[in-house]
C-alpha cells in the first residue's frame, strides 16, 4: 500500500468511524440525509477497493459519483486530485486540492500537497499563504520553513527567503545546506559581506571541519583576502595534514594566483593522496587534462601522472579508460589500444571500451581485428545491438558476406520494435552487404525495408541511389532519393558526388559538373573516386585534356582500376 492510500485509510478511520479521536463524522459535517450518506459511503469505499485492486478508471468514476453527492467532502477532493495528477490534468488537481485544503485548514497533508502544487504551477503567493499557515500550525516541524523559503526564492523575494532560513537555523542549528542557500541568495543580491559572514558562522559552529574551512577559503579567495586564505590553510593543515580536499583547495588558489609550479605540485599530491576517493581524483584529473589540452601547454606532465596513478590503481578500470581517451585525443592508437585491452579484461561488460577498440581497428582498416574484437565482445554482451552492426562491417570488408548478413539478421532480434531508426540502419547495412556480395536485387529489397522504417535515412538513400545509378536503373527514383540527401546535408561531399553521378548517367553533364565541383570543394583530401568521376564528366563535355589530368590525379591518389588505366592510355572515356 502506497503512502497516499495509507493516508486515505487513516482519514477514513477518523471521518467515518471516529476511532476514538473525537473527530466529527462525514454525516455530521456535510448534512447528508441517511440515504445520501449510504450512497456516499458505498461509492467512496468501493472506490478505495477498486484502487487497491489497481482498477484506477473504475475508482475514478466512483469518486466522481461520491463527489456529486457531497461536493464539500475534503477527502474525496483530495483523492480526486491524485487521479487528475496521474492523467496530467493539473488545473483540475489544483482546484480539488484547494477545496480539500480550505475545507480542512488544519490537515497537514492536504495543505502541504496543495502548497507544493501551487508552487509548481507558479502560484507562489498562494503557496506562501498556505506554507505560512502550516508553519504557524506546526511549530514542531521547522522544516516547513525550507519549503516556504523556496517559494519566496521562486517569487524573487530573497529577503523573506533568508528570514525563513534564519528561523530554520534557530530551531535546528547551523547546517551546510542552509548556509549554502543563504550564501547563494546573498551573492545574487550582491551582498558579498554577508556571503563571507555566513561562511564564517559555519566555521565558527564547526571549527574542526576541514570542508567548511575550505568553503570559507574559497570565499576569501574570491574576495582577494590572501592573508586570511593562507591562515586558514595553515590551520587546516595543522588539523589534518593529509586531507586531500585541502590539497585541491590550495591547487585552486595557486592556479588563480598564477603560481603554476605550486598548482602543478598540489594537483600531483592530490592525485596520489590516498585520502581522496578515486571518483574525485578522476573528476579532477579529467578537468586538469581538458585544461591542458585546451591551452596546449605542459602536456608533458600528463603522461607521468598517469603512470603514477596506474601504479596505485592497476586494477581500476576507470583509470585505464581515462588514459585511453587521452591517448586517443593524441592519436596514439597503439598505446590507447593497450589501455582499452586492459579495461575490457577488467570489465568485459563495458560496451564503451569494446566500441573504442573496434573504432581503432576501423580507423586502421584492420577489419580482421574488428571481427575478432566484435566476436569476443559478443560473448560477454550478446544483446548489444551495436556490436552486431559494427562486427558485420568487419565481416563485409573482409569478404565474409554470408557471415555479415547472418550477424545482422541475428542482431535485429535485439533491437526494440519502437527503435525504428536502428532497425532502418540494420536493413541499410544488410543492403550494402548484399550489394557487395553481388546480389543487387536482395540489396534493393533490404534498402526498401530500411526506408519503410525510416524514409529519411540519408545513408540508405545515398547508397541505394548510387547503386541504381551504376546500373542505370530507375534513374528518376535515384535522382529523387539523392536530392533528399543533398537537401538534408548540403555540405556532404559523398552525397554531392552521388547526385552528380546520377546526372552524369542521365546525360546531364553540365549539372553533373556543377555538383561534382561542389563535392570536391567540400573535401580536405583529394578523393580518387571523385577525381575519376570528374574526369569522366569533363570527357563527356569535350574537355579531354582536363579529363586526363584528373584521371591521372585519381591514379596518383590510389585508384588502381584497370578501366582508369585504359582511360589514361587511350585518352577517352570508357564505360566501366
Amino acid at each position: 500500500m502506497n503512502k497516499f492510500k495509507i493516508i486515505v485509510v487513516l482519514l477514513l478511520c477518523g471521518l467515518l468511524m471516529s476511532c476514538g479521536t473525537g473527530r466529527k463524522s462525514i454525516k455530521a459535517e456535510s448534512g447528508l440525509s441517511p440515504q445520501e450518506q449510504r450512497k456516499f459511503d458505498y461509492f467512496f469505499l468501493e472506490a478505495l477497493r477498486m484502487n487497491s485492486l489497481e482498477k484506477e478508471d473504475a475508482a475514478f468514476d466512483l469518486l466522481k459519483r461520491a463527489a456529486e453527492i457531497d461536493t464539500a467532502s475534503a477527502v474525496v477532493q483530495y483523492e480526486l486530485s491524485t487521479y487528475y495528477l496521474q492523467v496530467g490534468q493539473t488545473e483540475k488537481a489544483y482546484n480539488s486540492l484547494h477545496a480539500a485544503a480550505e475545507k480542512e485548514k488544519d490537515n497537514f497533508w492536504y495543505n502541504t500537497l496543495y502548497a507544493r502544487l501551487a508552487s509548481r504551477l507558479g502560484q507562489y503567493d498562494e503557496a506562501i499563504r498556505v506554507y505560512k499557515r502550516l508553519v504557524a500550525q506546526n511549530p514542531g516541524k521547522p522544516e516547513i520553513n525550507y519549503s516556504l523559503a523556496e517559494a519566496y526564492v521562486n517569487k524573487g523575494d530573497f529577503k523573506e527567503a533568508i528570514a525563513c532560513y534564519d528561523r530554520l537555523e534557530e530551531s535546528m542549528g547551523k547546517m551546510d545546506l542552509i548556509t549554502a542557500q543563504k550564501m547563494a541568495l546573498y551573492h545574487k543580491a550582491g551582498d558579498e559581506k554577508s556571503v563571507i559572514a555566513e561562511a564564517e558562522k559555519l566555521v565558527a559552529a564547526y571549527p574542526r571541519n576541514i570542508a567548511y574551512m575550505m568553503l570559507l577559503a574559497d570565499v576569501y579567495i574570491e574576495a582577494g583576502r590572501d592573508s586570511d586564505v593562507l591562515e586558514l590553510y595553515k590551520k587546516a593543515e595543522e588539523e589534518d595534514p593529509n586531507n586531500g580536499y585541502l590539497l585541491l583547495s590550495r591547487a585552486g588558489y595557486y592556479e588563480k594566483k598564477g603560481d603554476i609550479e605550486a598548482y602543478e605540485a598540489e594537483i600531483h599530491n592530490a592525485l596520489l593522496n590516498m585520502n581522496l576517493d578515486i571518483e574525485t581524483k578522476l573528476r579532477i584529473f579529467t578537468t586538469y587534462i581538458s585544461d591542458k589540452l585546451q591551452k596546449k601547454e605542459n602536456l608533458d606532465q600528463i603522461e607521468p601522472l598517469f603512470k603514477e596513478m596506474l601504479e596505485i590503481y592497476p586494477q581500476e578500470e576507470s583509470v585505464h579508460k581515462l588514459y585511453a581517451s587521452y591517448l586517443l585525443s593524441r592519436q596514439e592508437f597503439d598505446k590507447a589500444k593497450e589501455q582499452l585491452s586492459v579495461a575490457v579484461d577488467l570489465n568485459p561488460a563495458n560496451i564503451e571500451s569494446w566500441m573504442q577498440l573496434m573504432g581503432i581497428a576501423m580507423n586502421r582498416k584492420d577489419f580482421s581485428s574488428v571481427v575478432e574484437t566484435g566476436k569476443r565482445a559478443l560473448t560477454y554482451l550478446p544483446e548489444e545491438k551495436d556490436l552486431y552492426l559494427y562486427t558485420s562491417v568487419g565481416y563485409s570488408q573482409t569478404g565474409s558476406y554470408d557471415e555479415a548478413a547472418a550477424l545482422l539478421e541475428k542482431g535485429l532480434g535485439y533491437v526494440a520494435k519502437e527503435d525504428v531508426n536502428t532497425i532502418s540502419d540494420f536493413y541499410g547495412q544488410l543492403g550494402d552487404v548484399y550489394h557487395s556480395a553481388g546480389k543487387p536485387e536482395k540489396a534493393y529489397e533490404a534498402y526498401e525495408k530500411a526506408l519503410e522504417y525510416n524514409s529519411r535515412n540519408v545513408g540508405v538513400l545515398n547508397n541505394y541511389s548510387y547503386y541504381l545509378s551504376l546500373e542505370k536503373k530507375d534513374l528518376q527514383k535515384a535522382e529523387r532519393m539523392s536530392a533528399e540527401t543533398v537537401k538534408a546535408e548540403p555540405d556532404n561531399a559523398t552525397f554531392l558526388d552521388t547526385y552528380a553521378w546520377i546526372f552524369f548517367q542521365q546525360g546531364n553533364y553540365t549539372l553533373a559538373k556543377l555538383y561534382m565541383e561542389s563535392a570536391m570543394s567540400k573535401t580536405k583530401e583529394e578523393s580518387p573516386d571523385m577525381l575519376e568521376h570528374y574526369g569522366d564528366i569533363l570527357a563527356k563535355l569535350g574537355q579531354m585534356e582536363e579529363a586526363v589530368e584528373n584521371w591521372k590525379k585519381s591514379k596518383e591518389a590510389g585508384n588502381e582500376s584497370p578501366v582508369l588505366k585504359k582511360k589514361i592510355e587511350l585518352k577517352k572515356y570508357i564505360e566501366p
